[in-house]
């Protein structure tokens, strides 16, 4: 193997960018982050301005290359999976990214998810049907926003759009394009099927490139703006999930990747493309011998800092906030004395794929507090998260270990909270850079500097291991069952509650 060259690995996400430097021992030597805000103009509209999202990228790296002396020629993208944007015959963008949060193709979803072409159109792509994909996206732009339809010369990502600046030409990774909707799992190109149900032909789309092609070099001018070397090459990279999973090292069977953030996701690496029969759980590619699969949920960190706005005095750091979180929490016994929470206020993706399902709390009373409450919270998330978890031991064999990332791993006991969920030991990393640290892997791949993906469970493992509690396992085993019986209760008011709330809205 070649000596391992220092990457510049930059992760483009849904509200910030993250520039980091690892060496050649899968180090992180410097990072740097900036963010942007989200665009909320209606409800169930959140968009990025796609020049913000460029400036963020510029700074990001500027920065983080402020004082190097020895600048990494490698650098690897990782952006954030199915963002939407209209670009006109000028490379101009037509409309903002709308990103996956946003929920405006939700009836479009439920018409297709409801029919058989649904779930066939899954079976080609991987791609559960949900208001997030890029293939109900752009039919609802053909239903109402007919003008900007036709006026649309090519449909851009988050990841395309990125590349486009630093090359010049409009191409996406296969890895981000298998999370659209609209790619073939088993061709390897734009899925004809998808195409025509959503109207939009192959020439609309970016041009396809392997997740480790190295696609060119930054452009001359650009390099120079932004303290980068003419001669820096770029690798496509992949989607952050995808790469969230190299990042903890979560690459061998029976090996899981958790991740929480603002949301969460459950995530296993397979050798070749499996399918959930009902189309609860996504499957993307990775490269030709590797795929991704598993299921995300809407409501992680967003749901906890919505609880800690509402319950807490306010400005709190974050550190100061977990400090909180943990003494706070810790005090309550597992089960929360009786109260749930169904961790639903943004819809839910995986295992439902329902955007009109809404949170609860179930058996509150006077006995309850505030850390009662932030504990249910907790509890709920991880509840939810083995839901996803309990549908992938069925479909790739049972679990070994499980890696977790984000910036949950902060809190102690929200970490002892999900390992007593699972059942299993919960590794986690000294940084919380899963997905950058996973394209600097994905770029020593590309360069034949480590002989395998699989390689990167050595060479990251676990900085901590939090081992399950069998008492707990107990306790939080018989909690998840009434769990899913409180889901299936609430079942039956989820349309009820959002027809009410409509009308007092049109009042």
């Amino acid at each position: 193997m070649e000596q391992r060259e220092w990457i510049l690995s930059v992760d483009v996400g849904t509200s910030s960018v993250k520039a980091t430097i690892f060496n050649e021992k899968a180090e992180l030597v410097r990072e740097f982050s900036s963010g942007y805000p989200l665009i909320q103009t209606r409800q169930g509209y959140v968009e990025q301005d796609p020049f913000k999202v460029l400036e963020a990228f510029h700074w990001a790296i500027q920065q983080v290359l402020s004082g190097v002396t020895d600048c990494p020629k490698v650098m690897v993208l990782s952006t954030a999976m199915h963002a939407l944007m209209a670009v006109d015959e000028f490379n101009q963008p037509l409309t903002h990214l709308v990103t996956w949060a946003d929920q405006r193709a939700e009836g479009m979803a439920g018409r297709l998810r409801s029919g058989p072409e649904g779930l066939s159109l899954y079976e080609k792509t991987g791609t559960p049907i949900h208001a997030m994909s890029p293939l109900v996206k752009l039919a609802w732009f053909r239903e109402n926003e007919s003008e900007i339809y036709h006026r649309t010369k090519l449909w851009a990502d988050l990841k395309s759009w990125i590349l486009f600046d630093l090359l010049g030409e409009w191409v996406v990774d296969e890895s981000i394009a298998s999370a659209t909707g609209l790619y073939n799992l088993a061709s390897r190109d734009w899925d004809q099927d998808a195409l025509d149900w959503c109207g939009v032909s192959g020439a609309q789309l970016p041009r396809l490139v392997k997740t480790t092609d190295i696609v060119g070099c930054v452009k001359p001018d650009l390099a120079e703006k932004l303290g980068l070397g003419h001669d820096t090459r770029i690798i496509a990279g992949a989607s952050d999930g995808a790469l969230a999973n190299l990042g903890v090292g979560a690459v061998n069977p029976g090996s899981l990747a958790i991740s929480i953030g603002t949301s969460g996701a459950v995530r296993g690496m397979v050798n070749e493309p499996k399918l959930d029969p009902q189309g609860r759980l996504f499957c993307y590619h990775v490269d030709e011998n590797h795929y991704i699969v598993g299921g995300p949920i809407n409501n992680g960190g967003i749901l906890v800092r919505w609880l800690q706005g509402i319950l807490l005095s306010g400005g709190e750091s974050s550190d100061t906030f977990y400090e909180q979180l943990n003494l706070g929490v810790a005090k309550i016994t597992p089960g929360s004395d009786g109260l749930f929470c169904l961790p639903y206020l943004t819809g839910e993706r995986a295992p439902f794929w329902r955007e009109d399902v809404s949170g609860s709390f179930w058996g509150l009373k006077l006995i309850h507090t505030r850390d009662h409450l932030m504990r249910a919270v907790l509890e709920g998330i991880c509840y939810q998260l083995n839901s996803v978890v309990e549908l992938l031991v069925h479909l790739i064999g049972p679990v070994v270990e499980v890696r977790a990332t984000g910036g949950f791993t902060k809190s102690k006991v929200w970490v002892q909270i999900l390992a007593d969920v699972i059942g299993k030991p919960l590794g986690t990393l000294k940084h919380t850079q899963g997905s950058a640290l996973g394209g600097a892997f994905l770029a020593w791949y590309a360069l034949g500097q480590i002989s395998s993906l699989e390689e990167c469970a050595e060479l990251i493992p676990p900085a901590r291991v939090q081992a399950p509690v069998q008492t707990r396992v107990a306790r939080y085993q018989e909690g998840y069952t009434l769990f899913k019986e409180l889901v299936n209760l609430g079942e039956k008011a989820y349309l009820k509650l959002q027809e009410f709330a409509q009308k007092g809205a049109s009042q």
